[in-house]
């Protein structure tokens, strides 16, 4: 069979799979936490969404929250022996109870009622 141009073909309209993605201002976490967050070796850590701004204190990073309950019990566990805070691992339990598979952390994100806040 031969090449087709792809003005030729009848292409089915791409359907994608939708993940929501909580987005939590860093006046949420400690500051020890704001630390931590930036660090790729962070248990669930998956990416750094503005690296240009890697020096501030807000680079605005997603972790992953793990969804199944054995999984997620042992991700509290890596996040807490990494030495992230309870406040931290608060929001990785709400997260889970509401199954929100990924969290934004940011400066610039907005705040988030019934969550403590921490000047720093």
């Amino acid at each position: 069979m031969g090449r087709t141009r792809l003005g030729e073909m009848s292409l089915k309209k791409p359907e994608f799979d939708i993940y929501q993605v909580a987005d939590v201002s860093t006046k949420h976490i400690t500051k020890e936490d704001g630390s931590l967050i930036g660090r790729l070796e962070a248990p669930g850590h998956i990416a750094c969404i503005d690296p240009e701004d890697a020096e501030s204190e807000s680079p605005g990073d997603i972790f992953a929250v793990l969804q199944d309950s054995g999984n997620h019990r042992r991700q509290i566990a890596e996040l807490r022996e990494f030495g992230f805070s309870r406040a931290f691992l608060r929001i990785f339990r709400a997260l889970y109870r509401q199954r929100i598979p990924y969290v934004r952390f940011d400066g610039g994100s907005g705040e988030v009622e019934g969550l403590p806040e921490f000047a720093w």
